[in-house]
């Protein structure tokens, strides 16, 4: 069994002078609150940040530059997210540096309230996107060396950052209609504050990584793992699949004639699937392949969207919606515990840093080809996708004996410790 995360908040020893949680079924209950808090921490600031684009505006910025800053996150990602969590990792301080990343995350977007020209913009977001990009991939990767060192269910940890998500949207419109947009950069740094103050709770994970008894972590050991590889890539074609949805939907229903009032509410439908599928999909799941769960995914988005492209009805489109549990939940749930079952400790945070790349270049691709797609009309994108869905499923596919030989099943410390 791999070594439980160490309570080291404060480094205080408690008790009888045990500092180690995970035998009781309290100090699991208790670490589970704390990351579930630490997700909503992070993702409470979400909401806000994607009036981004309107601050920008406010500020002079063209809507070429505007185009440019939003997509250096994403590009940065691709270079700066593996090499980092695996350091972290490997150092048994993916805790510690979610702390810095929040940190400096807040203090370089407060950087923003001088309102800085063009270059000042780029040089900010630049800094920013760096320290930014950091975060989620750092969380996950502490959430799931805590669901296999001590059984917890991720999804519902992970479910609460998608809670965070919505309860941020909802309130950024009334907020800024109070304050003005001007005041996103201060309340976006006040927000991020938040997963800086939740993260020191959390026991760390330097002494599970020092006594785990696995190979020191890195993405190499994660691409030694082929049928993981595989799933991740698997995981990110689904993912990406749902670009043109998200860059065109609102739009195509709007078109169609669909107030703004029920695309609100379709959209509203999309993410309490998501949360009911995060809340119950490990449960559903048991000891089975979690690879079925991205497999089950890929199969899912096919049926989704050919219906998206046969121009369906209000009534067939919120039934489409619901989908949303099955296709990005499935996807995001079904690599989480994957990686959580077949990877050592200390390679957690690399392999998190690798699928974080997969999923940024195939989100990059459908979203920059989803333009290009929809000039041919929707029923001819939403076919696009599909057919990307058809091959992620075919990537998903359980191959129970080629699996087990390249993994090998090769210790204890591999595998998901069983609930007391």
């Amino acid at each position: 069994m791999s070594a439980p995360l160490r309570d080291t908040a404060g480094d205080a020893p408690t008790g009888g002078g045990d500092t180690l949680i995970g035998g009781g079924g309290s100090g699991r209950g208790g670490l589970s609150l704390r990351i579930s808090g630490l997700y909503l921490a992070l993702y409470l600031h979400f909401g806000f940040f994607a009036f981004l684009p309107l601050w920008l505006a406010r500020t002079g910025a063209g809507s070429g530059e505007i185009g440019v800053l939003m997509a250096i996150p994403l590009v940065l990602r691709l270079v700066t997210v593996a090499p980092f969590s695996a350091w972290a990792g490997r150092k048994g301080r993916v805790r510690d540096a979610i702390v810095v990343t929040a940190l400096c995350s807040a203090a370089l977007v407060a950087l923003l309230l001088s309102e800085p020209d063009h270059l000042g913009r780029v040089l900010i977001v630049v800094a920013f996107a760096i320290m930014w990009d950091q975060i989620p991939v750092l969380t996950d990767a502490y959430a799931v060396m805590a669901v296999r060192s001590h059984a917890l269910d991720f999804g519902r940890l992970r479910v609460w950052g998608s809670i965070g998500a919505v309860v941020s949207s909802i309130a950024a419109g009334w907020v800024f209609e109070a304050t003005g947009i001007g005041a996103l950069p201060i309340l976006v740094a006040t927000l991020l504050l938040l997963p800086a103050l939740v993260a020191p709770l959390l026991p760390s994970d330097r002494r599970a990584t020092e006594t785990s008894g696995s190979p020191v972590g890195s993405w190499r050991t994660v691409l030694h793992d082929r049928a993981l590889v595989r799933l991740m890539i698997a995981a990110a074609l689904v993912m990406a699949s749902h670009g043109v949805l998200t860059s065109f939907g609102a739009i195509g229903w709007s078109g169609r004639g669909v107030s703004t009032g029920t695309i609100g509410l379709l959209q509203s439908v999309s993410v309490a699937a998501e949360i009911a599928a995060f809340w119950f999909g490990s449960r559903l799941l048991g000891s089975r392949d979690p690879g079925l769960l991205v497999w089950i995914a890929g199969i899912a988005a096919v049926l989704r969207w050919v219906v998206m492209a046969a121009d369906p009805s209000i009534a067939v489109l919120f039934a489409a919606q619901l989908f949303q549990g099955l296709t990005a939940t499935g996807a995001i749930l079904g690599v989480m515990l994957a990686i959580a079952r077949r990877v050592p400790l200390q390679s957690s945070a690399a392999a998190q840093g690798m699928n974080a790349v997969l999923l940024g270049l195939a989100l990059s691709a459908t979203t920059a080809g989803s333009g290009l797609l929809w000039a041919h009309g929707a029923a001819v994108a939403y076919l696009a996708m599909a057919a990307l869905a058809a091959l992620a499923a075919a990537l998903a596919w359980p191959r129970r004996g080629r699996d087990a030989a390249v993994t090998g099943d090769p210790a204890p410390s591999t595998a998901l410790p069983q609930r007391s």
